[in-house]
């Protein structure tokens, strides 16, 4: 197999009995997307690989240093579509014998050891060494209620985005069904992580403004990736699906009332490119660009060859369009189960 290296690396990590094994470990795997590279292996399989060395480092980290308490990662890596160089988000179950202040600092310790090992935290601050990210099992239900029913408030999209996404490391409650079923039974939830969804928070530079000496730079993750990522998740749980990679929540939300086949088709497509295009761009960088600081995300269009700045482009053209349906439908009642 193309990715055995990192094969490899996660079972090293997974059976670290110490935090210097685990460093050393973390290293090994590092120094095997390299190897990996040299294969040109395509994004997903490099994803699904990478994904589980992340989880793999996480759960050993907590176990090291914080057992008893449940965790859970979350955003990329808990998806299963995280490239080398991915942050972490991770989020905490405490008992309700540990108090706030223990659980803090040993979530604490966990991300630190795993910044040790080349794995860094959220750069928007989603981890467990945060109260937010850091609860009971009832405040947590508390939250998922309180945010489903104003998505609005306390930043309950985003919350429930995460939610979404998070996959235990362990034993614990599962925060992801929960989070499903209360954005279900709330029709404010659905529709506001869809208008979050169709928001265009990036965009691909067209010819003409690169040649008028405009913006001609692109963040390949905000312009042609994250915005399938997000109206792939809204789809999932729209229609129940418990499904968390991309492509597998595009595919099980293809055909409903949330997506049709043909929008579906388009979204798989982007996807793919997209993150092939982003795996191309970190690999040619790796060797200089991996530490804790990540990858910058934003690359020049001159630096890409003619075919990626054409498939980016089309990617652009194709995305804005299934936003405009989206938002279409959903000021209909399409979506509507009621």
């Amino acid at each position: 197999m193309v990715v055995a290296p990192l094969d490899d690396a996660h079972r090293r990590l997974a059976s670290a009995a110490g935090e210097s094994e685990l460093v050393t470990a973390a290293a090994a795997a590092h120094d095997a997307v390299k190897t990996v590279i040299d294969t040109r292996v395509g994004a997903a399989s490099v994803a699904e690989a990478w994904s589980a060395v992340a989880r793999a480092a996480l759960s050993t980290a907590a176990r090291l240093v914080s057992p008893g308490i449940a965790w859970y990662a979350s955003g990329s890596v808990g998806r299963g579509d995280a490239l080398p160089g991915s942050d972490l988000e991770t989020l905490v179950v405490r008992g309700t014998d540990v108090t706030a202040e223990s659980a803090l600092a040993q979530a604490a310790h966990v991300h630190d050891l795993l910044a040790c090992c080349g794995f860094r935290a959220d750069d928007n601050g989603a981890v467990a060494s945060r109260i937010r990210f850091n609860r009971t099992a009832q405040d947590w239900a508390v939250g998922i209620g309180r945010w489903a029913a104003d998505p609005a408030a306390d930043r309950g999209v985003v919350m429930i985005g995460l939610l979404a996404d998070a996959v235990a490391l362990g034993d614990g409650p599962d925060l992801r069904d929960q989070a499903g079923i209360a954005a279900r039974a709330q029709p404010p939830a659905l529709a506001a992580m869809l208008q979050d969804a169709t928001f265009a928070r990036a965009y691909v530079p067209s010819r003409l403004r690169a040649l008028a000496g405009g913006d001609s730079g692109v963040d390949i993750k905000h312009a042609a990736v994250d915005p399938v990522v997000r109206i792939a998740r809204w789809a999932a749980l729209s229609c129940g699906s418990d499904a968390l990679p991309t492509a597998e929540r595009i595919a099980a939300a293809a055909g409903t009332r949330y997506l049709d086949a043909d929008d579906a088709r388009v979204l798989a497509k982007c996807h793919a490119i997209g993150s092939s295009i982003r795996w191309r761009v970190r690999g040619a960088h790796w060797n200089s660009a991996v530490d804790v600081d990540g990858f910058d995300e934003r690359v020049e269009l001159s630096e890409l060859s003619p075919q990626d700045r054409a498939a980016l482009r089309s990617i652009g053209r194709e995305l804005t369009g299934v936003r405009r349906k989206l938002d279409y439908l959903a000021s209909t009642s399409t979506f509507s189960t009621w």
